[in-house]
Order: structure tokens, then sequence, then C-alpha cells
């Protein structure tokens, strides 16, 4: 799993809870983890949220993805490369693995065998989101957005994100 579903999680393993407001998720992350600043907190809750890792649920903050399959390895310490931003491909991985818990090598895998499936005529992103829809994972956000990377080439969020 990735750096950011471990952090995104751990506020709620800490306080017990499988929903929190706002304010409660950037005090753990900030003050009784001291793992970021309050701004980077609100960062890392606005990133979790953008990749659908969090759902709002009018005050509350809910995980989109069963807490209890989420084992954070003893000792974690997110880095800082948790600011990257990551590529239509990668955070279609990134959310295969938190719905479905194919490990990460498995969906590569597949995600080769469908490109080749396809005779590659389609970028690798689009197999990727074709292997996430075959396994009922919402991505609707990152189909719209692949289409606009393909149609708007010189605005390519694809390879910025």
């Amino acid at each position: 799993m990735s750096d950011l579903i471990y952090t995104v999680s751990m506020p709620f393993k800490r306080k017990g809870k499988d929903a929190l407001k706002e304010s409660e998720f950037i005090l753990v992350l900030s003050l009784d983890l001291n793992w970021f600043a309050p701004d980077q907190a609100k960062n890392i809750l606005s990133e979790a949220k953008r990749r659908s890792l969090i759902i709002v649920e009018g005050d509350l903050l809910k995980p989109s993805f069963d807490l209890a399959s989420v084992e954070i390895p003893s000792g974690f310490n997110p880095g800082q490369d948790i600011f990257e931003i990551k590529t239509i491909f990668e955070r279609t991985i990134d959310r295969i693995i938190v719905a479905t818990g194919i490990e990460k090598r498995k969906i590569i895998s597949l995600i080769n065998k469908k490109q080749e499936d396809l005779l590659k005529i389609v970028e690798i992103d689009v197999s990727a989101i074709l292997v996430a829809l075959e396994n009922g994972v919402l991505v609707d956000d990152l189909i719209k957005e692949e289409y606009e990377a393909l149609f708007n080439p010189l605005s390519s969020s694809s390879e910025v994100q």
C-alpha cells in the first residue's frame, strides 16, 4: 500500500473511530503524531479527498476503504515524498489496491495483459483504468482527467498528477 493510505488511515486508527471531523483529522497528523505542520496536514486531507480515499458526509470524514484491511507498518513515518504528484497510472493502481486488496505486482501484470490484449493501441493509463473498472473500482474522475489529457495534450494533467 502507499504511504498516503497509511497516513490517511492513522488518524482513524489512533482515535479508534471510523469517522472524524476535519479538525480531528488535522490535529492527529500535526499535533498528536507530529508528522506535518497543520497546513501540510490540510494538504494531505485535500489530496486524500482528490484521490477519493476520503468521503465527506456532512461534517464528518470517512475512509472510502476498509480500515481493518490496512496494517500500518511498525514505526511508519511518512516521508516528504508523500507530497509528490502522481500520474493517472499510479493513482489508478493505488485505487485498485485500496478497493480490492490485490497486490501491486499482480495489478501491473493485469494492466500489461490488458495492454497486450488491446494490441497496445491505447495509452497504458487507459489500460489501467479498464482494469480498475473490471474490478469494480470507481475511477470516473480519472476517466475524465485522462479524456481531457488525450484531447488537450498541452494542458496534460496525465503527465503530472
